[in-house]
């Protein structure tokens, strides 16, 4: 008698700057979703770009970026205290939370504050979760004889939804500056303090200036800062001289896959330091 083995294969993706599929079948926009101070509204859009049918759910599970102590950007999923705080999982909704999506199909998925809770001012969040499942797909492979292997592929994407309302304010605090040179690379690694009641959502900079301010060497990322975090950037100073310089790092509430509208604004912050180039 024939005996089958069955497996499940998962491919889970993380969105910290944006949502870039492994997979084409399933795709989200936009990268993260705001919902409107005064509707209590946002939007969803899932797409099904392969030539099969989806099973999608959808589920909210609070967790922000943070990062570990060298600086490398992890998940927070079990801060207690802060999800008494800035968890919108309560009061939010979507509709539907399930659905078939057939091929080559779009379907809008309604992310809805509770008409109860808006009038709950501040800042909240929460990471929404769209699981996709093929409808009645299995891949069968026969691996030796007698024995066949099942493959079912279920492709999970997460995004952020932010929601705020009444006086919200943002910025940001340098509280201390590590840079290890290693080789034609400068290794920065910033001590951030949000300050404010809502994180810091932009983008970074860091310039290496000379006597006269000229920049020799610049780079940029996004970034967030929701508490206390380390914040990590590479600087490249290949052809740079040897000698003292000035290390610029500036924050601004920008970013290129958002509008400037839905982010919290906040004054440039800049922030300067000696560095012996060797």
């Amino acid at each position: 008698m024939n005996k089958e083995k069955i497996l499940s294969a998962l491919l889970v993706l993380l969105c910290w700057a944006g949502i870039q599929p492994v997979v084409a079948q399933i795709a989200l926009s936009p990268s993260f979703v705001f919902i409107d101070g005064k509707s209590g509204v946002g939007d969803l859009y899932v797409s099904n770009k392969g030539d099969k049918p989806y099973e999608v759910s959808i589920s909210f599970a609070f967790g922000y970026p943070s990062s570990d102590s060298a600086g490398n950007q992890v998940m927070n999923y079990s801060d207690s205290a802060a999800y008494k705080q800035f968890a919108l999982d309560p009061m939010v909704r979507a509709f539907p939370r399930s659905f078939i999506l057939a091929a080559g199909k779009q379907r809008t998925v309604r992310i809805q504050v509770v008409p109860g809770e808006r009038k709950k001012e501040g800042f909240f969040y929460t990471r929404l979760k769209v699981m996709a499942k093929p409808q009645s797909t299995e891949v069968t492979e026969t691996t030796v004889e007698g024995v066949s292997t099942k493959i079912s592929f279920n492709f999970e994407q997460i995004t952020a939804v932010f929601y705020h309302r009444g006086k919200v304010s943002t910025g940001i605090k340098v509280k201390k500056l590590d840079v290890t040179q290693v080789d034609t690379l400068l290794q920065i690694r910033s001590h951030l303090k949000p300050t404010g009641n809502a994180p810091f959502i932009g983008s970074m900079f860091a310039k290496l200036k000379d006597t006269k301010g000229s920049v020799l060497a610049e780079s940029q990322g996004t970034t967030t800062v929701y508490f206390d975090v380390i914040r990590s950037m590479d600087l490249k100073i290949a052809g740079v001289p040897r000698g003292t310089y000035t290390l610029e790092l500036s924050f601004e509430t920008r970013r290129n896959d958002m509008i400037a509208s839905d982010l919290v604004q906040a004054p440039p912050t800049v922030f300067e330091q000696p560095i012996v180039i060797r």
